[in-house]
């Protein structure tokens, strides 16, 4: 039995990263194949260092090492576990670097690998479950070969691991620019302190999720979170707002107009409310200050738009009074008060619904 039996795209795959031919061979025959391949990621598994080695090589003592990995949302390590590699010694370089220039402490360094470390790991799962390279590969009893697990893998990985560093670069220089034109718009408008900004915040969620997803296979429902990832991320951007996060069957969104925010809730409203196949949904909308970190934002603020969309009527857009005296010469929209409403922890809120006049019309 010798390695002419595996798939030759896969064993000179492995072999162009390092990987030796006793170590394909023992995973294979171990049944661990399919792992080998994975771990082909990170070069051959013969070359790793363990803490003690790597922390000597790189300069970076162990305590703010393992601080730095915890932070990353990587799996913690023991001191003579053989889990560094080249990579991470190039990571150190340019980890000491960064902060060599002085412009950024280690608290800063630890608070943007939180905030990279969860979107990359978000990102990966995505990216795997999303791709169609793992389709089809189980038997009749559901049996997966470890073989065809791997071929497939390292295909896919070839393909994928030159191609994505690229995209991640370009699509962080994008926002890079628009969150500096942000901040340098705010600092002429007199910001002294540009985690503290002034917008809109909304929530908006899907009618009856709970009941929709037991009612739907898994396959359906993904489909229903995919159209509403969609249709959320398409209207926000067009109206120069940012998706912050998809909380489940909600999304929060920020822009800096409270009439783009009004815009945002009636057209996904109005998506929702045309396509028969979905649920509908409402929306929240809030303005005023709130504070900016990690890529997200906190306050009060939020935590209004959060609170009046769980009261809002499924299909209408509920907004506070700081967004409708803020919203003027707008004669195609129609404001209509209703009575004020506790709420946790905020106290009483002036609430409006927004409607198209159109909508209102049709209506009477």
């Amino acid at each position: 039995m010798g390695l002419e039996e595996l798939p030759v795209t896969l064993v000179e795959m492995l072999r162009e990263r390092g990987v030796k031919d006793r170590e394909i061979e023992d995973a294979w025959l171990g049944g661990t194949i399919h792992f080998l391949a994975v771990d082909q990621l990170l070069g051959s598994p013969s070359d790793r260092k363990t803490a003690i080695e790597f922390s000597a090589s790189a300069g970076i003592e162990i305590p703010k090492l393992r601080k730095l990995w915890r932070a990353l949302g990587l799996t913690d390590f023991d001191d003579d576990d053989k889990v560094f590699t080249e990579l991470d010694v190039q990571a150190a370089q340019s980890l000491r670097a960064l902060l060599g220039s002085g412009e950024t402490s280690d608290e800063v360094v630890l608070q943007l690998a939180r905030v990279m470390g969860s979107a990359m790991a978000r990102f990966s799962e995505a990216q795997l479950v999303a791709s169609s390279a793992f389709g089809d590969l189980g038997d009749q009893f559901g049996d997966v070969d470890p073989v065809a697990l791997a071929d497939r893998f390292t295909r896919y990985s070839a393909a994928a691991v030159p191609a994505v560093p690229q995209l991640l670069v370009y699509t962080w220089l994008r926002h890079l620019h628009a969150s500096s034109r942000r901040v340098m718009l705010a600092f002429d408008k007199g910001a002294e302190n540009v985690s503290v900004v002034e917008l809109a915040v909304g929530f908006v969620d899907l009618v009856g999720f709970t009941v929709l997803s037991q009612q739907l296979s898994n396959e359906e429902l993904a489909k229903v979170v995919q159209r509403f990832e969609e249709a959320s991320f398409d209207i926000v951007a067009s109206h120069g707002g940012r998706v912050v996060k998809m909380i489940g069957d909600e999304v929060m969104f920020v822009v800096e107009s409270p009439e783009a925010a009004c815009e945002i809730g009636l057209e996904l409203a109005q998506v929702y409310a045309n396509d028969e196949d979905l649920s509908d949904v409402r929306a929240g909308i809030a303005a005023g200050t709130a504070l900016a970190q990690d890529g997200d934002y906190y306050g009060t603020l939020v935590n209004t738009a959060s609170r009046i969309v769980n009261i809002a009527v499924p299909g209408t857009v509920l907004v506070t009074e700081s967004v409708q005296s803020q919203v003027t010469g707008r004669s195609d929209l129609v404001f209509k008060a209703i009575r004020p409403r506790y709420l946790k922890d905020i106290g009483s809120v002036q609430l409006y619904v927004v409607r198209r006049v159109l909508d209102v019309a049709g209506d009477a």
